[in-house]
């Protein structure tokens, strides 16, 4: 049975599709997305959804961790430095690549220990801009090349009440 796997790279917009066998190495995952037209060297390093840790792969078997349909995420950071603002309070810490908005903007509801209301009111906005990244984006695609770290601030989501 075919092992499909889904894997985002850092920097790159699309998805690449790679069908993984049992006895697939690193190497051929790398080829893969080469092959995809999307260049990497091996700086990148390979995590699984939003686990906080990268793959552990040895030699040519495929890690048991990696089911079909899986979400794999190649990036040049081992974790991405989050720095959010709320109000005058201003609060960092670490993801992984493959961590999710949602996740940080939970993270930051907690810290900043806000209300169960003012948290459905409030979204994560990129610093210096109007960016508001959907909650299913994956930190990897929002970093500039060559960072590894992102700003947001935490603001009210403008609703119109009519």
């Amino acid at each position: 049975m075919p092992h499909i796997v889904f894997i985002a790279v850092q920097g790159h917009d699309r998805l690449v599709e790679v069908d993984l066998s049992e006895n697939a190495s690193i190497e051929i995952v790398h080829a893969t997305v080469k092959a995809a037209g999307i260049e990497i060297d091996e700086e990148f390093i390979l995590f699984h959804d939003e686990d906080d840790e990268p793959i552990e792969w040895h030699g040519h078997k495929r890690p048991h961790s990696i089911k079909h349909g899986a979400k794999l995420h190649l990036a040049r950071c081992r974790k991405i430095d989050i720095t959010i603002h709320y109000l005058e309070q201003t609060k960092r810490h670490s993801f992984a690549p493959g961590a999710r908005v949602r996740r940080v903007k939970a993270w930051a509801v907690d810290r900043f220990k806000l209300a169960e209301r003012d948290a459905a009111e409030h979204v994560l906005q990129v610093c210096g801009g109007t960016d508001r990244p959907p909650t299913d984006t994956p930190l990897h695609k929002l970093v500039k090349r060559g960072h590894c770290e992102l700003c947001f601030d935490l603001v009210p989501d403008i609703r119109v009440e009519g």
